[in-house]
């Protein structure tokens, strides 16, 4: 496609021979730009990250920055365009079927499997009255620890009448606290038997938010089982707090589960977002708000430009911008925009892609109340490189080369400014404050509503297999009174 591009045009680029020179780089890099694509384009899952919301982008030398690699990267990052384009090209069909979906519910289904597509995200009125409904917030315990009653010890058909006959009260439960941990369930320590659960309690699978645009490795696609961020090479990455997001879909509910926890480490985390609402300071808050925030998600090296002579320059920045461009354009369903802007790392010239404005702060579909909402604790570079001096290297150098590209941080969104890092500082101190780490053993779950609560991991040692499925917002009039 962008060999294409630049044939086509090569009368911008001042002659046949240079077109012809970059159309055999694009070429000779395309099948090396097909592992950069995948996870290039995470927005809201810090559970893949590695690619969640999604490990999330890492904090690592851009490839134009490696050293010796100055000639590669200008073939990697040609190669990534190319990559881009040519997943673009395979993706416009699928994506044109969502539309379709999206355009006619009837076909929803045909087109997910048995698996409904993610909602779009409810941010609510922006009408949140920071200091008064702070002062009104009640205190509340998150989350809840439920043990399963010796009783049912090896019958698992009981144990699944228990999620269902108690459906009312654990609506009610949820809704109050936000997350609750199940402890000591055998029906869910198999795949089979944990689909039962969220089929007991009426919870209405969907896709997995990060569908429109990569692949989360799954345990059990067919039925929505996802696996968490278990890879070894992911092992040292501080999964950050987030609310499971990509671009502009949130599922309403999640159910982690564990089928083997890590030799060591590897909790999972729960934060509840009402209470980061009410510890965080008041003024940086409102500011917040007003102001929205952006996330970059992504960042591709362009330093090869400034390495061409000067009459090749002024071509082929245009031609790299509008190739990646069209294929953000035909691969992802919603929204971004690509600005040129100078690596933090080396400062060389790269093309950033950001999401939309969104607000720090939602109001929950069903309840009302404000809770502190996305992924700032995940996406920003400042944090994740305090946390790497805590953690050591993430790891990088056993990833694909998609993970140099898949690099986050937040701007403020009115004036493109970064938060600054004496926010994201406070933000790290109130985050962990209201961080709760779950040890969860063979079985255990974690149901959590994503409006309300935000989640996270921590690094592990050995092997971890945690899985998840997301739901739409359960129907809370079925809550016990």
């Amino acid at each position: 496609f962008f060999a294409a591009m630049v044939a086509t045009t090569s009368s911008r680029v001042r002659g046949a021979t240079a077109g012809c020179t970059l159309a055999v780089a694009a070429a000779a890099a395309t099948a090396s730009a097909q592992l950069l694509f995948v996870e290039s384009l995470v927005v809201g899952s810090p559970s893949f990250r590695g690619a969640a919301s999604g490990a999330r982008t890492p904090a690592a030398p851009s490839v134009a920055s490696a050293p010796g690699a100055s000639s590669s990267a200008a073939v990697a990052s040609v190669g990534a365009i190319a990559g881009l384009a040519a997943a673009a090209a395979v993706g416009a069909s699928s994506r044109r079927q969502r539309r379709s979906a999206q355009a006619n519910p009837s076909l929803v289904a045909m087109g997910a499997g048995t698996l409904a597509d993610c909602p779009y995200t409810v941010y609510g009125q922006k009408d949140v009255d920071v200091a008064s409904e702070r002062e009104a917030m009640r205190d509340i315990g998150s989350p809840l620890e439920v043990q399963m009653p010796p009783e049912m010890a090896g019958d698992l058909d009981a144990q699944r009448a228990y999620f269902q006959n108690n459906l009312p009260k654990i609506y009610k439960d949820l809704k109050i606290h936000g997350a609750i941990v199940f402890r000591g369930f055998e029906i869910s320590k198999e795949s089979a038997g944990f689909t039962q659960v969220g089929e007991a309690l009426e919870l209405e699978r969907c896709e997995d938010p990060l569908h429109s645009v990569a692949a989360r490795d799954a345990v059990n696609k067919e039925m929505g089982v996802y696996e968490a961020v278990n890879k070894p090479s992911r092992r040292k990455f501080y999964v950050g707090m987030h609310n499971e997001m990509v671009g502009n879909r949130a599922p309403g509910a999640a159910i982690f589960v564990c089928f083997k926890a890590a030799e060591e480490g590897g909790e999972f985390l729960v934060a509840d977002g009402r209470k980061m609402f009410k510890e965080l300071s008041e003024d940086w808050l409102k500011t917040a708000y007003e102001r929205e925030v952006r996330y970059s998600t992504a960042e591709f090296p362009m330093g090869f430009i400034e390495g061409l002579p000067g009459f090749l320059q002024g071509a082929v920045e245009p031609l790299a911008f509008g190739a990646v461009q069209q294929a953000l354009k035909m691969k992802v369903d919603f929204d971004t925009e690509l600005v040129w802007e100078r690596s933090e790392y080396d400062g060389s010239k790269i093309l950033q892609v950001r999401a939309m404005p969104q607000v720090p702060i939602v109001r929950h579909p069903y309840t009302g109340e404000p809770a502190w909402w996305g992924s700032m604790h995940s996406h920003s570079e400042f944090l994740r490189s305090e946390r790497e001096k805590v953690y050591g290297d993430e790891g990088l150098t056993e990833t694909t080369g998609a993970s140099r590209i898949n690099k986050t941080d937040v701007y403020y969104a009115d004036t493109s400014q970064k938060v600054e890092n004496d926010r994201l500082k406070e933000l790290d101190e109130v985050t962990m404050r209201c961080a709760v780490p779950v040890k969860m053993k063979e079985g255990d779950m974690v149901l959590l509503d994503n409006y309300l609560v935000m989640h996270g991991r921590c690094p592990f040692e050995g092997t971890r297999k945690h899985a998840v499925t997301w739901f739409k917002s359960p129907d809370y009039t079925k809550a016990e009174a």
